[in-house]
């Protein structure tokens, strides 16, 4: 879809509002750009009468002294300026890259997987990241020049109007062609810079898919065809940089030959008007001098404005995702008790009342779903593949919103609780777990930060994995490579299991927790796990179901229209 081209403007109205500070910072900016241009007309007019007064009329050191201090005072200021411009610009830099990236980490989880699923996640890696840098030079460099670049051209214009106005009109002739070649060069190198981002962001995601996929790749001997994926979005990444600094380097030439014709056309005629005499040489002198500042901004400004141009497409698209719509959720003041960890001997009910879920891609994944399942009750969810299990998990999670209907936990709804208070009273083992860098013990105790290190080994025990615990070097300090790609799929599932353990809820949702296990390591974790899973409800979706030892009852959605068909309780094998 094409995304409507936005006016462009010094400062992108949505980022403003989210950080407030830039807001301050072109007040700062502006403040200083003025001081800046004044120290520097000053410095001109010093110079220029320091010059005339020793060459025309053999004033001596003591006789101008005061003008030479008054000219070490100005280039001071000037320094102080730009010294306090640039350590506002890394201060606000900081403030904003700091702001974005825990305001799109926040969204992000906002949004839950599901959102997730539908965006590359490579391409929003890097935007997280290398985007988000990129803003530096946006905050650091460009927004103060580009503040400059407003105010110093037109206080210098000011002040060579007063003192010579042949020059003034010189200078304004050839800065009337400076705006139309600015929007020009401008528009081409927002374009430009955005094919890029998008060529970066496809070479991000074919990468990061290409080391997800390696071993399914190489086991189809089709690794030559990942390499070719990857070679194919380098090189249009290449065109994509190549063209944008096309752009930029025209931009900087046609910005060098209006400053260079109108500096060399105000030195020009005030020579010609010096031989005449219609011109002193200390206004000829300090006009001169500060006719290169008027341009000197511009170019600058441009410049940077190029260098940038990856940032502003990191920061529109990074604020394209914090627009997305987050589902409302209950706040504090409408929160109903949900029943804490300390329950779970007792387990908690589920209600689920009139269920259907709608995807837009695909249509309706539950049709009028409705059930119950009592305090310590162990209930099967079964069906075909595309039937909706996940779907039916996903809500209970948190992650999806039912289209109509709603889930009640001991009668408090879904959408009157918290999520986070919500999902607090509830564990789950996912179809495809996953492992995150760091030891055995952080990984289980993700779900519980404050678990001994006694009771993470009980719940690897519980899960089958104690053998497999006293076979790693440091016990449960052993490390783990990220995804677990040193574990089986058999031991993954396990360890996941040992979260739901460790986590204690009263509620535990289980995601075909039995797809990687064999038949006799299953037994043997139904075996392991039957007295603890007995004090607790249980909801499971699976093909099969014999991880959870006993089962009261099974609820059987059916492809394609997701309806549930409650069966009696199955009898004890």
């Amino acid at each position: 879809m094409t995304r409507p081209r936005r006016r462009p403007t010094l400062i992108d109205p949505r980022l403003a509002a989210r950080v407030s500070i830039t807001r301050r910072y072109l007040v700062v900016a502006g403040a200083l750009g003025i001081a800046a241009t004044v120290a520097l007309v000053v410095q001109a007019v010093l110079i220029a009468n320091i010059i005339d007064r020793s060459l025309l009329h053999g004033a001596t050191i003591g006789a101008v002294t005061p003008q030479l201090v008054g000219l070490a005072g100005a280039f001071v200021a000037r320094a102080a300026c730009a010294s306090a411009a640039e350590l506002a610009a890394a201060r606000t830099s900081l403030a904003v890259t700091s702001t974005l990236r825990r305001a799109l980490l926040r969204q992000t989880l906002d949004l839950g997987p599901v959102w997730l699923s539908g965006e590359r996640a490579g391409e929003l890696s890097a935007t997280a990241t290398r985007g988000i840098a990129a803003l530096d030079v946006y905050f650091g460099r460009y927004l103060p020049q580009a503040v400059l670049a407003v105010l110093a051209p037109v206080g210098i214009l000011v002040w060579v109007g007063w003192e010579d106005p042949v020059s003034l009109l010189i200078l304004l002739g050839l800065l009337a062609l400076v705006p139309p070649t600015m929007i020009h060069f401008g528009r081409a190198a927002a374009e430009q810079t955005a094919r890029q981002w998008r060529s970066l962001g496809s070479l991000s995601s074919r990468t990061l898919e290409l080391i997800q996929g390696l071993p399914t790749l190489r086991a189809f001997g089709r690794s030559d065809q990942g390499r070719r994926e990857i070679e194919g979005a380098s090189e249009s990444l290449r065109a994509a940089t190549m063209r944008t600094l096309r752009v930029a380097f025209l931009s900087a030439l046609s910005m060098e030959f209006l400053a260079g014709m109108g500096t060399g056309l105000v030195a020009m005629v005030l020579g010609f008007r010096l031989l005449n005499g219609t011109v002193g040489l200390s206004t000829a002198l300090a006009v001169l001098l500060v006719s290169p500042e008027v341009f000197i901004p511009l170019r600058r400004a441009a410049a940077e404005f190029h260098a940038s141009a990856e940032g502003q497409a990191a920061a529109e698209r990074i604020l394209d995702v914090l627009a997305e719509p987050v589902a409302p959720r209950a706040d504090a003041t409408t929160r109903t008790a949900v029943p804490p960890p300390a329950r779970a001997a007792a387990g908690t009910a589920v209600s689920v009342r009139g269920l259907s879920v709608s995807y837009p891609e695909r249509g309706a994944a539950l049709n009028d779903l409705s059930f119950e399942v009592g305090p310590g009750e162990h209930v099967a969810v079964v069906g075909p593949s595309g039937a909706g299990k996940s779907t039916l998990l996903s809500v209970l999670l948190g992650f999806v919103e039912p289209t109509a209907g709603e889930v009640l936990l001991d009668g408090a709804s879904l959408a009157a609780v918290p999520v986070a208070e919500w999902r607090a009273a509830i564990s789950w083992v996912p179809q495809r777990p996953h492992l995150f860098g760091g030891s055995v013990a952080d990984n289980v105790r993700l779900g519980a930060p404050k678990a001994t290190h006694s009771q993470v080994s009980a719940a690897l025990e519980l899960a089958g994995l104690g053998h497999w615990l006293g076979g790693l070097p440091e016990g449960i300090s052993t490390q783990l490579g990220e995804e677990g790609l040193s574990l089986s799929s058999g031991e993954l599932q396990r360890l996941a299991l040992a979260r739901v353990v460790v986590r204690d809820s009263p509620l535990v949702l289980l995601d075909e927790p039995a797809s990687h296990l064999d038949a006799a390591t299953e037994a043997e974790v139904a075996y392991s796990l039957e007295a603890w899973l007995s004090r607790r409800t249980v909801v499971v979706t699976a093909h099969r179901s014999e991880l959870v030892a006993r089962i009261d009852r099974i609820v059987e959605l059916s492809a394609p229209r997701s309806e549930a068909v409650a069966l009696g309780a199955r009898p004890p094998s």
